[in-house]
């Protein structure tokens, strides 16, 4: 049976961030006054249509108009919208302002590429090695740099990642080829993935699960099939993964060592100027 609400908050998945109510609260009242302006306007539609339809012995008659009505209904929705900017500013500074993103407890590159999402973490070092445009090819996706140690150690995974609760996560956002779009629904984010340039997303998730990771950004043929499922764990869960994650790194590098010749080589051949802005770390 068909499910009908006239409250469109009910078919929102529940929000986890710390941010995600009052960017519910934002949703509400938009969706609400414009509720209240469709109904406003069909009423007084309906209204008109019945007052002044074809009737024996009535006359159309010519109207110039009225200033003062033309000045409300100029001014009502200038009064509106600059409300609804106010109101909204704040949230909007506290998730998008390169200012206000808080001191990250965990941080990580995420890129998008047709039609997948790939992470990067922080190694044993607990650190990001460095990354340039220069360094990228088919093995090396995040451009790490090969002459950074801190580097050596990092862990990329493609398709499902983890993350801890209750903490401020910081992800800088980029994709390989064309404009995606990462979207989280249950934390309320959706950010575009620009080539050539890095966004900085942050988020700080309040309940424990898998969410969906998707791209909301028409990408290709794939497009329906690029999506990812987010492990948000607590501080122990996110603690004992990343220990498989890093004593897996560990042999694969020991391994390396042990057999030099069998590691490809990185290129290093400089990328086009416009992917120049990866740079960082």
């Amino acid at each position: 049976m068909f499910d009908f609400s006239w409250n469109m908050l009910t078919y929102f998945p529940p929000g986890i961030s710390t941010y995600s109510e009052a960017l519910d609260d934002l949703f509400r009242l938009v969706y609400w006054i414009s509720v209240a302006i469709f109904l406003l306007v069909q009423i007084t539609l309906v209204t008109f249509i019945f007052k002044y339809r074809t009737r024996p012995g009535h006359k159309s008659i010519y109207y110039h108009g009225n200033n003062v009505v033309e000045f409300i209904w100029t001014l009502a929705p200038t009064v509106l919208f600059a409300g609804l900017g106010l109101y909204s500013d704040e949230i909007w500074k506290v998730m998008k302002y390169s200012s206000r993103v808080p001191s990250p407890d965990v941080e990580i590159d995420v890129l998008g590429q047709a039609f997948n999402w790939h992470a990067r973490y922080p190694g044993a070092d607990g650190i990001l090695g460095k990354r340039h445009a220069r360094y990228r090819s088919a093995q090396n996706l995040f451009g790490i740099d090969p002459t950074d140690p801190r580097g050596k150690d990092d862990i990329v995974l493609t398709g499902e990642f983890n993350l801890t609760m209750n903490k401020n996560i910081v992800v800088h956002l980029s994709s390989v080829d064309v404009l995606h779009s990462y979207f989280l629904p249950n934390f309320r984010i959706k950010q575009d993935a620009v080539p050539g340039s890095w966004i900085d997303v942050w988020f700080n998730g309040t309940k424990a699960g898998k969410y969906e990771l998707a791209c909301a950004e028409l990408c290709g043929s794939g497009h329906y099939a690029m999506r990812g499922v987010l492990n948000l764990q607590s501080d122990a869960d996110f603690a004992v993964w990343m220990d498989a994650k890093n004593a897996a790194k560990k042999a694969v590098l020991a391994a390396e060592a042990a057999n030099p010749q069998a590691i490809a080589p990185v290129s290093t051949v400089a990328a086009p100027a416009a992917a120049e802005h990866g740079s960082s770390h």
